[in-house]
């Protein structure tokens, strides 16, 4: 969605994706100063709106109230996928991006309690700074996550959306999105796959990359640039694959977890999620 929102001529989208600046609980390596955020984005003519598409903004329970106090008037869009589909899609990513060094979904899921309490991180200096990121059950807590959302704004400037609705009418859900940001409707991007599932070509060659764009290089190099040069290597170092089914007994246990959860999602938003558990 972020993606096709970009090619709008009237929505300015950060440089980077997910530049996380307002997961001010979170040591990330994203921009630090208002002046590098703000740098992120361009002010062509026509533009009125800017658009921040970072992810981890709902885990982040700082991010809601600090976007609140940047921009009151901030519209959010929240996309939610079936969080057992979810999870597994994390973890992939996490994999992907050398943050996880268990491979198993399943093994991972186990190694949380351990996590927890700061045993069996993998080696990796991010990670055991901000290791909530491989608290995959949490990752997913919606109902927690909406809350604090509703809490800071009004709900009339949130919008959730459904993943199911938008993989099976894309257009409807980003005609959608238009409307809720009072964009001109008349645009309509190209509707192809934006994010494939992927792994590294050489993680090796990655986690040297995290070591290297680490603190230090912080104090060097300007966000942007830092940024930019990730994403250039990143894209180099990467392939695409076909992501291997979820065990149907990890789908089976995780729908029985998740299910209380979603069952407060629904009461929450007054929408019936409790399908993604049967």
């Amino acid at each position: 969605m972020a993606h096709y929102l970009a090619s709008h001529p009237q929505v300015s989208i950060s440089r980077i994706k997910e530049p996380d600046y307002f997961c001010t609980d979170f040591d990330l390596p994203g921009p630090r100063t208002e002046a590098e955020y703000l740098s992120l984005f361009s002010s062509a003519e026509g533009t009125t709106h800017f658009l921040d598409a970072s992810v981890r903004y709902m885990q982040s329970r700082a991010a809601a109230a600090e976007i609140a106090r940047y921009s009151p008037d901030a519209r959010i869009i929240m996309m939610l996928r079936n969080p057992v589909d979810a999870m597994y899609s994390w973890h992939a990513q996490q994999v992907y991006v050398c943050n996880e060094d268990l491979t198993d979904f399943a093994e991972a899921l186990e190694a949380e309690a351990d996590r927890k309490v700061g045993r069996r991180l993998p080696p990796v200096d991010g990670v055991r700074r901000c290791p909530d990121i491989l608290f995959y059950r949490d990752v997913m807590d919606y109902a927690t996550q909406v809350e604090r959302f509703f809490k800071h704004f009004d709900r009339s400037q949130i919008l959730i959306l459904s993943y199911d609705d938008f993989k099976s009418d894309t257009a409807k859900a980003y005609q959608d999105v238009l409307v809720f940001l009072d964009l001109d409707a008349s645009h309509v991007p190209g509707f192809h796959v934006v994010n494939p599932a992927k792994e590294r070509r050489s993680p090796g060659a990655h986690r040297l990359l995290k070591r290297l764009f680490a603190a230090p290089a912080r104090a060097i190099l300007p966000a942007r640039l830092r940024l930019d040069l990730i994403e250039v290597i990143d894209r180099v170092n990467s392939r695409v694959v076909q992501r291997e089914a979820l065990s149907e007994d990890v789908r089976a246990e995780l729908k029985t977890e998740c299910l209380p959860g979603i069952v407060r999602l629904s009461e929450l938003i007054g929408r019936d999620f409790t399908h993604w558990c049967k």
